[in-house]
């Protein structure tokens, strides 16, 4: 069983710490940084987030949510 301090220093979620927008992006890059992070694709990401915002609305605001918290590839913290 895992705990939860055994997930929170798991490798998947210290990759999803250090999300990075890419350089190069179609809108903000939120997608593919979370398509680098995660064993899904980013295609998959895009499709969740459209599903979201169409059914219930919340996956714009999380996408924008994402798009201003996530830092630049380029940004040093």
């Amino acid at each position: 069983m895992m705990t939860a301090k055994n997930f929170f220093a798991s490798e998947s979620w210290r990759k999803f710490r250090e999300l990075k927008l890419p350089r190069k992006n179609i809108i903000a890059g939120v997608c593919a940084s979370l398509g680098n992070a995660t064993p899904f694709a980013a295609w998959m990401w895009r499709a969740l987030f459209c599903a979201t915002t169409i059914a219930w609305g919340f996956g714009l605001i999380t996408y924008i949510i994402l798009w201003i918290c996530v830092p630049n590839e380029d940004e040093e913290a």
